[in-house]
């Protein structure tokens, strides 16, 4: 419930602080004096978008502010919970709209989101004005307010888990039939990737101990080049070996006939003994066991291959391993992705049984329900001056969507002999009011939003219907906080609360000013709306008042 609604530099509204009760409230005042101004400041604290107008001429920022009851309301407290605001059963939202147009809101001293406040001004009021009657004309609001007269809810929520479930499958369904196409076209790319793979059969740091054996055999290659080569010096026939022996013997045969030759002898014994040790050692050696040139060829061929399909496909030993798995999955899921299918449509079907199931009775209990919604709704446009109109809920079987196989949508005949028309596209605006107040006082308990207001519902309306119409506020405004702007007297002397709006000039400028009336102000006003200020209009107007409370 509203409770307090402060404004201040808001377009002709200098200062005004509001305070607001339960039930109906008619607000009055003379064409002009800005009554549409206090609703457009309601819209703007709920979520509105703003612009520089909307500033009082020479001042820097409008400020509105409001404070909401909102204890028991949980979709309310739902939204304050997601945002991570506490409220205490208490709502205080404010907004600053700066000269330049732009805007900042706040709920409960936390900064919001423009989009955030307007999510909740949706839960906090509902906003109803000849030329605004989107809600309406939006034939989903249809499926909506049938649904909650049927209460349908719990229904609801059985079909929205098959609807889910069945959407979730009728997904895989594509999903895996889009996989089986584009596998299947590259079929045999794969097959050729992973026989070419597998056939190389790849190890892990295979290439490196390839590489490895092939160095060393390199090795022992030269290595058994030198040796031959220096066994052959060494070893044959008048070698290096047999002439050192040869030299070491003629050199001892001249020693012992020329003394002065031992010198010589004994040097050339010192370096002829260990050399011939190790001549002899060298001609035992052989070289290093070894890969033989076959080994070596098919090695250098396996390190040739695993190079080649490196380059090939951009990646290292360990990827191509991986990259062979993942083609083999790849093949051995395409050949199962029939079956796959088959068990999704298996699944798929049976839901789809349940979905029809619970479809059907959500149908009939529309069906229940519109027969019920639609004689109550009419028979209160009878009382509001539209004795002739028949109100229709048209329920045409459609394909399934998210809230079942129903196409809802409200139909009215105005008058007789002009057929039904759409509430969407060809009702007039005064009509549309009066069908959306017949809706909302048959809706009235069930209805969860806690601030209806209505713009001059009541436009081009007098007389009895007036009289109707008002009491059709009354009615409302024992289950909502009601507010309507009227210039008729019919409809303001039923409401719970009156405010006054006028308008004067002082100084040059412009100024608003909204007064809560009582008793005797409300006569005062009352009188004003009757279009005269004799005793016995003033008469009639307590009357009037007294009656109707």
């Amino acid at each position: 419930m509203l409770k307090q609604l402060s404004i201040q530099n808001f377009t002709l509204i200098a200062q005004a602080n509001i305070p607001f009760r339960e039930g109906f409230t008619a607000i009055t005042g003379e064409t002009g004096a800005g009554k549409s101004v206090l609703l457009k400041a309601l819209r703007v604290v709920c979520g509105d978008r703003t612009n520089s107008t909307m500033v009082r001429a020479g001042e820097e920022k409008a400020v509105v502010e409001a404070s909401f009851n909102i204890k028991g309301y949980k979709a309310i407290e739902k939204i304050l919970s997601e945002l991570e605001i506490d409220d205490d059963d208490e709502l205080i939202i404010r907004r600053e709209i700066m000269d330049s147009g732009k805007s900042r809101a706040r709920i409960n001293g936390s900064v919001v989101s423009q989009a955030d406040l307007a999510r909740l001004g949706e839960e906090l009021i509902q906003m109803h004005g000849q030329s605004e009657q989107l809600m309406l004309r939006d034939t989903r609001t249809h499926t909506q307010m049938l649904d909650e007269y049927a209460n349908n809810g719990a229904l609801l929520e059985e079909y929205s888990s098959y609807w889910n479930a069945w959407n979730h499958i009728q997904g895989k369904i594509e999903e895996t039939k889009k996989r089986a196409q584009d596998l299947a076209a590259q079929k045999d790319f794969l097959k050729f990737q992973f026989e070419e793979l597998s056939k190389a059969n790849l190890k892990e740091g295979e290439e490196e101990e390839l590489e490895e054996k092939v160095n060393a055999a390199s090795k022992n290659e030269a290595e058994r080049r030198y040796l031959d080569d220096i066994q052959n010096m060494l070893g044959n026939e008048n070698g290096l070996l047999d002439q050192v022996q040869i030299l070491t013997s003629k050199m001892r045969a001249l020693a012992t006939k020329l003394p002065r030759y031992e010198d010589d002898l004994k040097a050339l014994e010192e370096v002829a003994d260990p050399f011939e040790g190790i001549c002899k050692d060298l001609l035992r050696l052989s070289p290093s066991k070894s890969l033989n040139a076959t080994e070596i060829d098919r090695a250098n061929g396996r390190i040739a291959l695993i190079q080649k399909l490196k380059r090939k496909y951009r990646n290292d030993v360990s990827g191509l391993i991986a990259l062979t798995e993942q083609r083999k999955k790849e093949l051995d899921s395409l050949e199962n992705l029939d079956a796959d299918l088959e068990e999704l449509a298996r699944q798929g079907s049976k839901n789809k049984m349940e979905l029809d199931r619970v479809a059907k009775i959500l149908t009939t209990s529309r069906e229940t329900a519109a027969m019920e919604f639609d004689k109550a709704v009419e028979e209160i446009l009878h009382q509001l001056g539209m004795p002739k109109a028949v109100f229709k809920t048209s329920i045409v079987e459609e394909q399934p969507g998210p809230l079942g196989k129903d196409q809802i949508e409200f139909l009215l005949a105005p008058n007789p002999g002009e057929g039904q028309k759409s509430l969407q596209k060809a009702v007039s605006g005064g009509e549309l009011s009066r069908v959306l107040l017949a809706i909302k006082s048959v809706m009235a308990q069930l209805d969860q939003v806690p601030l209806l207001i209505f713009d001059e519902v009541d436009s081009g309306i007098s007389g009895e219907v007036g009289n109707k119409i008002g009491e059709s506020l009354q009615k409302l405004g024992k289950h909502h906080q009601v507010l309507t702007i009227t210039h008729l007297h019919q409809v303001a002397c039923r409401a719970k609360n009156q405010l006054a709006v006028s308008k004067r000039e002082m100084d040059g400028r412009t100024f608003t000013n909204v007064v809560v009336l009582d008793e005797n102000s409300r006569i005062d006003e009352l009188v004003r709306m009757l279009g005269g200020n004799s005793d016995a209009i003033r008469e009639h107007a307590k009357q009037i008042l007294e009656e109707n409370q």
